[in-house]
């Protein structure tokens, strides 16, 4: 994206990043810059799921996390991981990267039951990989027992969550986010500063709250 960002810097049009950010050390390296930013606190997420998902293990115990493509969820891992770390009796037995693949998130899953038998909880980076650990969980039939959240909240998770199936997800505002975005244009054009990233507000999604986001928008 850097060379089309500096050819709009040249034409003096302001650019807004949305959602994962452009490199902004690249992008000053060769004299380039954005006007806003409007984004996910991609760290938050992982608190805030981690504990959420805590809550329904009043008892601790072994917890997994898997990623997505390695440098790409690093602000949801080590907000998960943060939490984990610092709950008495919780212990992380593994982080493995899934790619975002639901193939390789289903091995994953099905290798981690393997080896750890007693494992409660697992912290997927996206709903695809929640949604595969789910599956692995189910044909092993060790399903009961272990939460299971991901990230997004996608068609497939809601329905899964409805089910009982997946345990979470959190989720943003698309429309809030989009109406976000074209008030910073609005200030940006105006010739208003904003310092600083804008970050969209985040909710948890459970069992408990799922009927709250039916039309979710």
């Amino acid at each position: 994206l850097i060379p089309g960002l500096l050819r709009a810097n040249q034409a003096n049009v302001p650019v807004i990043n949305l959602g994962p950010g452009v490199n902004q050390d690249a992008l000053k390296e060769q004299g380039g810059h954005v006007d806003g930013i409007i984004t996910v606190d991609f760290e938050n997420q992982g608190k805030m799921v981690a504990e959420d998902m805590l809550k329904q293990m009043p008892d601790g115990g072994k917890v997994a996390i898997i990623q997505g493509i390695p440098g790409q969820s690093e602000g949801r891992t080590k907000g998960a991981k943060e939490v984990f770390e610092n709950t008495e009796g919780v212990e992380i037995v593994s982080i493995q990267p899934g790619n975002w693949d639901r193939n390789t998130a289903y091995n994953i899953a099905t290798d981690l039951i393997q080896a750890h038998p007693d494992l409660k909880g697992i912290f997927a980076c996206n709903d695809v990989m929640a949604l595969a650990a789910v599956e692995a969980l189910e044909t092993a039939d060790k399903k009961d027992g272990i939460i299971v959240y991901g990230v997004d909240f996608t068609e497939e998770a809601q329905v899964a969550i409805k089910e009982g199936r997946l345990d979470g997800s959190i989720t943003y505002s698309p429309s809030v986010y989009t109406k976000a975005a074209l008030l910073l244009s609005l200030k940006i054009v105006q010739g208003e500063e904003v310092e600083g990233p804008v970050y969209s507000p985040l909710a948890v999604v459970n069992k408990e709250n799922i009927n709250d986001f039916d039309g979710w928008k």
